[in-house]
């Protein structure tokens, strides 16, 4: 049993292997990867899932170059809306390639645990 008020941070290199043991253990497709079994024909690796960024608008990287010096109120208004969504956009697009990055490395776990056992 694991006590929820741990901070998971906290656990050791091996009790977080015990833990992922135990969760993989229990799922239909990555059992067998954890089991003492040796691998046969009737086991396979899914194919990987190959992601790609979002369809969402780019930065404006344009903005970097702008002099704000030389603009007035109402223009520098302007300026930092503009500032303000496109850094929103490039914080989306940083998450989602960090959850792409974060997938494909789990399917290596996946593959790196069925060559193992092989």
């Amino acid at each position: 049993p694991i006590d929820p008020d741990i901070d998971p941070a906290l656990y050791t290199p091996s009790k977080r292997m015990r833990l992922m043991n135990a969760a993989v253990s229990c799922t239909a497709s990555g059992s067998f990867l954890v089991s003492k079994d040796p691998v046969t024909s009737a086991h396979y690796i899914a194919q990987p899932v190959l992601e790609a960024p979002p369809k969402i608008p780019a930065p404006n990287w344009a903005l970097l170059h702008v002099k704000p010096s030389k603009m007035s109120r109402i223009e520098l208004e302007g300026y930092t809306e503009d500032l303000q969504d496109s850094l929103s956009s490039a914080k989306t697009h940083l998450q989602s390639r960090d959850l792409i990055i974060e997938g494909a490395h789990a399917q290596l776990i996946v593959q790196g645990l069925l060559c193992a056992k092989q």
